[in-house]
């Protein structure tokens, strides 16, 4: 079944690594979301949680899917659905996977220590380097409008 947009999300049920929102930042400008990876818990699809990444684009007008194939992620986490709706309210569209620059960054398991993992969203990598320990942050859980905290920081000098 063919994904129309703007498509609102109730569940992660028709989420896809790529799709994207946009968010407003200081009143005059929008930031954007994207969807990393679905969560799974023992092999099942969470279906309120997904791992969301703030990209290096903001914008003036919403963007759409070509305004984005070369951004990076700048920061992720765990987020939950309803980070997408009371941020932005809806997925405007889905950047190709493929034919962009997106990927989801390292990050620890943990705090650093001796049982410290090294993981890239779901998957586990194995144990963390103590260089990898000083340079990386641990993954972490979002609250719904935390994207928006971290859009502001990151922008802080957007009009």
């Amino acid at each position: 079944m063919k994904t129309i947009y703007p498509l609102v999300p109730k569940s992660t049920a028709r989420l896809e690594p790529g799709q994207f929102w946009a968010f407003p930042i200081r009143g005059k400008a929008y930031a954007c979301g994207v969807v990393l990876q679905l969560v799974t818990i023992n092999g099942k699809k969470d279906n309120r949680s997904f791992i969301a990444g703030l990209l290096n684009w903001t914008g003036t007008k919403k963007p759409i899917g070509d305004d984005l194939k070369d951004c990076e992620v700048l920061e992720h986490g765990q987020a939950h659905i309803k980070s997408i709706v009371e941020t932005g309210g809806e997925i405007l569209g889905k950047i190709p996977w493929k034919e962009s620059r997106l990927e989801i960054p390292l990050s620890l398991n943990e705090s650093p220590g001796r049982n410290c993992m090294l993981r890239r969203g779901n998957e586990i990598l194995g144990k963390a380097s103590s260089k990898q320990q000083k340079e990386l942050e641990v993954f972490g859980t979002w609250g719904f409008k935390f994207i928006s905290r971290l859009a502001e920081k990151h922008f802080a000098n957007v009009a």
